[in-house]
């Protein structure tokens, strides 16, 4: 509460609010209460015990306080997202934490949480990837504890790649009952045009290989995977790619010496065969690793591989 002191001069008295009987135990038991007047407006203060619900069962819990004490209700949390904040200003539900105060009985301040929202220019490549399981398993709705089955993370790095989708403001996560759920407003070609400038390319490292050193961890990648999709010509050198941490550096060569004895590879932040279910890199991925490319004929090629990812 220093934050209302210091930005707006408030006066705050505290005490307890001890109607909790009269609620529900499923909200009595999710919050501390308490009475507080700020510069003589009352109001009751909510600091969740969890995490904090979905939007509308959060409108459905203050009603029910509100037919107990017909003051306003405020939310104190320790930080708020992008996609809260807003979603909660827009149906102007009172909030305070550390570095932010909306209260549209009295006055608004709003700061950046942690300087997070300004920063956020490029997704990890975590998030990325689970950006990409959303696009590839064409359903509205992903639920987390499905994605943690899937993709290699810690439960720690999934809740920074959830955190992440939300800072970006194209992605919002609700619950399901216990489960936490992803969804987004856009279809799949508008998300991923809207997402791009937070993702990057796959390949960290590219270099050459000797044809017989290629192995069954190695997928067909670059311009090979545009030659075998769209119209665009094959190249004379076969490009392939494989995740940098199962790649052995000391192989890689930094010099095209004979096109009819080695072959391009690329090295990938993370496993080019995990959305893929053949001899292929995964498509959107491989679109991605042509990001600096000018050529318009490349351009046009992924346009089309793009295409039959929408389309398929």
């Amino acid at each position: 509460m220093e934050l209302l002191t210091n930005i707006f001069g408030i006066q705050v008295q505290s005490e307890d609010w001890n109607k909790q009987n009269g609620l529900p135990l499923y909200i009595a038991g999710s919050y501390d209460f308490a009475a507080v007047t700020l510069n003589g407006c009352r109001c009751i203060v909510l600091t969740p015990k969890e995490e904090l619900d979905t939007l509308p069962a959060l409108k459905k819990e203050i009603r029910k306080i509100q037919e107990i004490d017909h003051v306003p209700v405020v939310l104190k949390l320790p930080t708020i997202s992008y996609y809260r904040r807003n979603k909660m200003i827009e149906n102007k539900i009172p909030f305070i934490t550390d570095r932010q105060v909306f209260l549209p009985f009295m006055g608004t301040f709003l700061a950046e949480e942690n300087g997070e929202e300004r920063e956020l220019k490029k997704f990890m490549f975590s998030t990325q990837q689970l950006v990409l399981l959303y696009l590839y398993q064409k359903k509205k709705k992903l639920y987390v504890s499905e994605a943690t089955k899937i993709l290699p993370f810690t439960a720690m790095t999934m809740s920074r790649a959830v955190k992440q989708l939300e800072l970006a403001g194209l992605f919002h996560v609700t619950k399901d009952g216990v489960n936490k759920v992803i969804e987004s407003d856009y279809d799949r070609p508008e998300l991923y045009e809207r997402l791009k400038d937070y993702l990057s390319s796959p390949v960290r490292r590219v270099g050459y290989l000797k044809k017989n050193e290629v192995t069954n961890e190695m997928v067909i990648a670059g311009e090979t995977v545009l030659a075998e999709e769209t119209m665009l010509n094959p190249g004379r050198t076969a490009t392939y790619a494989i995740y940098a941490k199962a790649f052995n550096k000391g192989l890689l060569m930094n010099e095209l010496v004979d096109p009819d004895e080695q072959v391009r590879i690329e090295l990938w932040e993370y496993d080019p065969r995990q959305f893929s279910g053949n001899n292929m890199a995964d498509k959107i991925s491989v679109a991605l690793s042509f990001m600096e490319n000018e050529d318009e004929r490349i351009e046009e090629a992924v346009e089309e591989l793009l295409e039959g990812v929408w389309g398929g």
